[in-house]
């Protein structure tokens, strides 16, 4: 592993992330068909992430890939943000076919700003779950997991997205993202990147497709 000086912490304002459960970086790259690929210094990687998260002008244009860590190999950029109406249907879409090519792909969502959660977990080209808590109208699947728990443990039968907004539930289920961040479902599912390092020093970065 990593120390803690040469591999800081992923971590941005708005953090969106791929996660394919590849140890073949090459392979994740020529998969989303990402162009203009080069190494970089993964404390420099880190600090692109959240740059690019700023980036007002050209948000969805640059990714960052991790190496395979414990399995799981990571894409992070606005590319990947479930929340972002331009890019919702494409990357679900996108997700969906890798889970069907290398077996499980999830997307998510987290904000140090309080600006929602999302996450969707897809395997062998299935979508078992999609959740954008600002947007419960996207909401695909079943809860399960961490998020199934949580919602038992407020008395919550159902989903979340078939309650009444109004009603008291809604409101006591809205206050309890501390507890259901999409890092903590990805810490679940797969690999939660503010809290994972790598065994080497060096990130990838590289331009996204267009798909406009």
């Amino acid at each position: 592993m990593g120390t803690a000086d040469s591999t800081p912490l992923i971590h941005a304002c708005w953090l969106s992330w791929l996660a394919v459960e590849s140890a073949d970086q090459h392979e994740v790259v020529r998969a989303l068909g990402l162009v203009d690929v080069r190494e970089t210094a993964w404390a420099d990687g880190v600090e692109l992430i959240d740059e690019v998260a700023h980036d007002e002008e050209e948000p969805f244009s640059t990714v960052v890939v991790t190496p395979s860590i414990q399995g799981w190999t990571l894409v992070v950029g606005p590319y990947f943000g479930l929340p972002y109406a331009r890019q919702t249907a494409h990357i679900t879409d996108l997700c969906r076919e890798l889970s069907a090519h290398f077996g499980k792909a999830q997307l998510f969502f987290h904000s140090e700003q309080n600006d929602g959660e999302a996450w969707l977990i897809a395997e062998g080209g299935r979508i078992l779950r999609r959740w954008v808590s600002e947007c419960p109208d996207l909401a695909l699947g079943e809860p399960f997991g961490v998020e199934r728990r949580l919602l038992d443990a407020y008395g919550i039968t159902g989903k979340p997205e078939d309650l009444d907004p109004t009603s008291d539930l809604a409101r006591d289920w809205a206050a309890t993202w501390g507890d259901c961040w999409a890092t903590t479902v990805a810490e679940e599912c797969s690999i939660n990147p503010t809290t994972a390092t790598a065994a080497t020093d060096s990130l990838l970065v590289a331009a996204a497709p267009s798909f406009e």
